[in-house]
């Protein structure tokens, strides 16, 4: 096989392996090695949500049928009244830069399913085809023979990133997790009954792996949130997309819940990457000091990596590189293992991973100007793995339910004043002064496949005298209020003072509760409630100015502790004050920052094969 036909193969994995792992960040501070050039637009609430593609016969990849995805359903678009202003409004939503030309009388061929629009008026300007007039959604008298296509310029908005309406969750490896699909734009699951391998393989098919090894049911994968869209899926197997099979969702459908979501397994081209890892000295092979294969002085030697700097997402991909599941600890210093006596040199420094690398060596590293002043050897790298990895959850409801404004004297704040959960100006604030405070509740579930449990130690808590519970993660949560433009205008932090059981699903018994220096944790199927009316479950608002704001929740923001999602972990909500009185509305899970598909896929082909000048369109 040529280089050419094997770097081809890599980032055809890799660009799907991507879009699988694209939930994770690179942790603040950390350089990116690109920004984002594009910023997807917010449409208004009463316009529908739709999803376009190109489809059809003897076409390239930037012209065809325009087919529009629409409550469950892929239809398409009359040609009355088409013109190249409503082509370019198709073109830019699909992530072009410009429309070419556009063709009536169904040239790419008729088209299956529903007319979604007809008698189409674009001006050009608009942001979603849904935002043009016409005759209104799925009204029209035309037939497939009027189907329109278009034809779209070759060159892409730069930073666009193309959204699919599939995908994977809470999977350990490549090729692996909880299905979800994309419908009226909000993402869901797909209930197992009927559940099986050709629906399954329909998926990884989709997604650019192979055929399905497995169609795993009962939430094996983790329970995800939000509706269930599918039950009964029924493919044949030729479907291009498991949106196109057929399902059910009536009454009796409607009792399914997120312990039956459906998952798969497929199969995955092997790439080698594992021959170039190594996990050495450990009591068992999911643990060890991480070590790995360079080329120094023109030969190939394996060494260790530097420890500096070395974390929960950096170990995520190492795991993932050896097929060992998820990263239950990253460790900094490995005199416990000391490895094999002839790698103890470092190889490898500064290696900073977004958690969505297919191999360590495609993470930001120092390359070959080694820097690390500790050196190997005790202070190697290293991980422990597990197959299974909790998933936090935070229930977007319960906040939007349970947001008030209270002002509170300043001589009672003293326990929250020693804990940083005021605003800055309060050190100067006088004891019979007040400070507002915007408080909440906030529930945790853990919806993983394992417990969800602190860091560090017991040992190791700390004991805080003035609320009298030990401190088991230093920071657990980030609250913080947004300016429109994201700017911080407000900020709270809460310390776990004890994570435990509050309440659990029908037939789970709680683990972990506060009382007695209990131990620590949130059981897989339970949930951790922080009431409103508890210390620091607030962000101190005094000196903010009323106005529209966005509200952020993050919990386990910094990545301690190893998760398999963490997608889920921000919770997003607009809000108004007014002075006086504060709105909370259309709370829901966001996202956190990632990188671009283009901007990490320049960075892999540049780290990887940087000397095989194969150009990618990379700067």
């Amino acid at each position: 096989m040529t280089l050419w036909s094997v770097s081809f193969v890599l980032l055809c994995v890799w660009r799907f392996s991507y879009a699988q792992y694209e939930h994770l960040a690179y942790l603040p501070g950390y350089q990116d090695p690109a920004q984002d050039l594009y910023t997807a637009p917010e449409l208004p609430k009463d316009i529908p949500r739709i999803q376009l593609r190109l489809a059809g016969e003897k076409r390239k990849h930037n012209e065809g049928r325009v087919e529009v995805f629409y409550e469950g359903e892929w239809g398409t678009v009359c040609d009355d009244d088409f013109t190249i202003h409503t082509a370019q409004v198709v073109c830019r939503e699909l992530g072009y830069s410009e429309a070419v030309s556009w063709s009536p009388s169904s040239k790419y061929g008729k088209g299956e399913g529903r007319i979604w629009f007809d008698n189409v008026h674009c001006t050009g300007n608009e942001k979603s085809l849904a935002q043009c007039e016409s005759n209104g959604i799925g009204v029209s008298d035309c037939k497939h023979t009027e189907d329109v296509g278009v034809v779209c310029s070759d060159k892409r908005i730069p930073g666009f990133k193309f959204q699919h309406l599939v995908r994977l969750r809470g999977g350990a490896v490549i090729g692996e997790g909880r299905v979800e699909v994309l419908k009226n734009g909000e993402w869901g699951t797909i209930c197992d009954d009927n559940w099986n391998l050709v629906a399954a393989t329909v998926v990884c098919r989709e997604l650019g792996f192979g055929s399905a090894k497995e169609a795993l049911s009962g939430g094996l994968l983790g329970q995800g949130m939000g509706p269930v869209h599918m039950n009964e899926v029924k493919c044949s197997g030729f479907e291009k997309s498991v949106t196109e099979c057929p399902f059910n969702m009536d009454k009796d459908s409607e009792g399914c819940s997120h312990e039956e979501d459906a998952g798969v397994r497929c199969n995955v081209p092997a790439m080698g990457f594992q021959q170039r890892l190594r996990l050495s000295g450990g009591r068992n092979p999911f643990e060890g000091r991480v070590e790995v294969l360079m080329e120094r002085n023109g030969s190939l030697v394996w060494g260790t990596v530097c420890g500096e700097g070395w974390g929960t997402m950096e170990a995520m991909v190492v795991c993932r590189q050896l097929g060992l599941g998820f990263a239950s600890h990253a460790f900094q210093e490995t005199w416990i293992w000391p490895g094999a006596v002839n790698a103890d040199s470092v190889v490898m420094s500064g290696v900073r991973c977004a958690g969505t690398e297919m191999s360590l060596s495609h993470c930001l590293h120092h390359g070959e100007y080694l820097s690390c002043p500790k050196g190997g050897g005790r202070f190697a790298a290293g991980v422990s793995c597990s197959e299974t990895a909790p998933d936090l959850v935070l229930n977007p409801q319960v906040v939007e339910q349970t947001t008030y404004l209270e002002d509170r004297p300043m001589f009672m704040l003293q326990c929250a004043y020693e804990e940083n959960c005021l605003g800055s100006t309060s050190s100067s604030t006088p004891a019979n002064s007040y400070r507002r405070l915007l408080r909440f509740s906030s529930q945790i579930h853990n919806n993983g496949q394992s417990d969800f449990r602190p860091k560090a130690s017991r040992e190791t808590w700390v004991w805080h005298d003035c609320h009298r519970h030990y401190h088991s993660m230093e920071v657990f949560t980030h609250y913080d209020l947004l300016s429109n433009n994201g700017t911080k205008v407000a900020e709270g932090h809460k310390a776990s003072f004890c994570l435990e059981d509050s309440e659990c699903d029908e037939g789970i018994e709680k683990r972990y509760e506060c009382a007695n220096f209990g131990e620590q944790g949130i059981t897989v199927g339970c949930w951790d409630t922080y009431r409103h009316d508890i210390d620091c479950q607030w962000v101190d608002i005094t000196d903010v100015k009323p106005g529209d704001y966005i509200f952020q929740i993050v919990i386990n923001p910094n990545y301690e502790v190893a998760e398999s999602d963490y997608t889920n972990n921000i919770v997003k909500c607009r809000c108004r004050y007014d002075g006086h009185r504060i709105w909370m509305y259309n709370c829901h899970i966001g996202k956190q920052t990632f990188m671009t598909y283009v901007s990490l896929h320049c960075l892999v082909m540049k780290i990887t094969f940087s000397t095989c000048r194969i150009h990618f369109g990379c700067d």
